[in-house]
């Protein structure tokens, strides 16, 4: 668990730099609109850098259980049920990151034969997120299930 360790921290390092670069190419494209320069640029640079933020930002989402749930009924449920219930979740959200890597895939080949209007590099750049997210979606969906069993339970409780 050591290089799930490092890969989260990884992640954590890299969508506080791919936000803060978001933040920055915004702040730039709404001084654009006062200033005489004119940065066409920034609109595209944005929506990529937000879709790498989230590519990066989900598995950790995922690693520390933070997405929103509505989960009235299930804090009524014993720990060992809610945490099979938790498990089936993200078995299914595993299955469906392997169907959209197998997607992305193609994606990201149809993204060699265009490049993007205003910054000019393949747009092959911008598809691969998708398999990159499907992948550590799936990777961190497992992950998850495995710190289910491994880690300590509440008083009681046992699996």
């Amino acid at each position: 668990m050591r290089t799930a360790a490092k890969l989260d921290k990884l992640l954590n390092y890299l969508t506080i730099i791919l936000f803060t670069s978001l933040l920055l190419v915004v702040v730039i494209q709404i001084m654009s609109r006062y200033l005489p320069y004119s940065a066409i640029w920034t609109e595209e640079l944005s929506r990529y850098l937000f879709v790498y933020s989230i590519t990066a930002a989900a598995p950790l989402a995922i690693r520390k259980n933070e997405f929103i749930k509505v989960d009235m009924l299930l804090m009524m449920l014993p720990e060992k049920t809610r945490r099979m219930y938790e498990c089936a979740t993200y078995a299914i959200v595993a299955v469906f990151g392997i169907v959209l890597f197998i997607t992305g895939i193609q994606f990201f080949q149809l993204g060699l034969e265009f490049s993007s209007p205003t910054i000019g590099f393949q747009m092959s750049y911008v598809y691969i997120s998708v398999p990159i997210l499907a992948f550590l979606i799936v990777l961190y969906s497992i992950l998850f299930i495995i710190d289910q069993f491994t880690l300590p339970k509440s008083e009681g409780e046992q699996l």
